[in-house]
């Protein structure tokens, strides 16, 4: 990915989750995003373990931020909710 996908994604997001009610998904896809652009060093291995099991919380909101970190770490589009 170049800096400037990185860059449009980013923005990307960050415009769609402002406007969103489930803006947790955007939060995680910003936080994947980084790391996936940036590598292992943005956050610990503990924070990385963190994001990818919310995809398992029984509450909507966090699995949401897990379904966001997730798509993010994959260097996807940011679904629109």
């Amino acid at each position: 990915m170049t800096y400037q996908e990185f860059k449009s994604r980013m923005a990307e997001a960050e415009r769609i989750g402002r406007l969103s009610a489930r803006s947790g998904y955007y939060e995680g896809y910003i936080r994947g995003l980084r790391r996936f652009y940036h590598g292992p060093n943005v956050g610990t291995l503990q924070e990385h373990e963190k994001w990818l099991r919310l995809l398992y919380d029984r509450d909507e909101t966090e699995a949401d931020r897990g379904r966001g970190y997730q798509h993010g770490l994959q260097g996807i589009r940011p679904v629109r909710y």
